[in-house]
């Protein structure tokens, strides 16, 4: 059904969206074109996880700048 790789960006941009704002995987359904199960296989770290921990350190680190990225 869905063949799309997500670029590092969008993958950023989901885990800001779930781990920021609050979104859940149904509602980021709506934004990505990928699957729910894609989805919760990324913010619950099960792939990307270059990018989840990435994200996570940053989100830590600078938790003011954090809220300004997207």
């Amino acid at each position: 059904m869905y063949n799309v790789k997500l670029t590092d960006k969008e993958v950023y941009h989901m885990l800001y969206l779930n781990k920021v704002e609050g979104m859940l995987p149904y509602q980021l359904e709506e934004r990505f074109p990928v699957s729910k199960a894609t989805i919760k296989s990324i913010v619950n770290r099960k792939s990307r996880k270059d990018c989840f921990e990435a994200f996570m350190y940053y989100k830590e680190k600078h938790p003011k700048k954090v809220l300004s990225l997207f």
